[in-house]
């Protein structure tokens, strides 16, 4: 009786390290691994949801300009992620405007009264 209790206490520590620590684990390895490659000129997403672009990297600081001129000092661990250059494979953006999506568009007229 005693071996079967321990089999199943060892059987759910197992269990729950597959299920929880070891994917937390690895998801904070990565973000310390993205953290300490960033440098200027990467666009990055702060936890807060500002886009912007790294212009400094301190030991504890990331300096990240939002707009033109405009440039906040972050911590780096509020750095969510890195936004991944866009892959332009060679093709052109289609400069042809788009058609409507439906005909039964709402009379103008409707519109101003809502």
């Amino acid at each position: 009786m005693d071996g079967t209790f321990i089999f199943v206490l060892l059987a759910m520590f197992a269990f729950m390290y597959l299920v929880m620590i070891r994917p937390q684990r690895q998801q904070a390895r990565r973000h310390a691994e993205m953290i300490q490659a960033l440098k200027p000129g990467d666009e990055v997403i702060t936890v807060g949801g500002l886009y912007g672009d790294v212009t400094g990297v301190e030991v504890d600081r990331v300096t990240v300009e939002i707009a033109e001129d405009i440039e906040v000092e972050v911590a780096k661990r509020a750095i969510a992620s890195v936004v991944p250059p866009e892959a332009y494979q060679g093709e052109e953006a289609s400069e042809e405007e788009p058609e409507p999506a439906s005909t039964d568009a709402v009379p103008e007229e409707d519109t101003a009264r809502r």
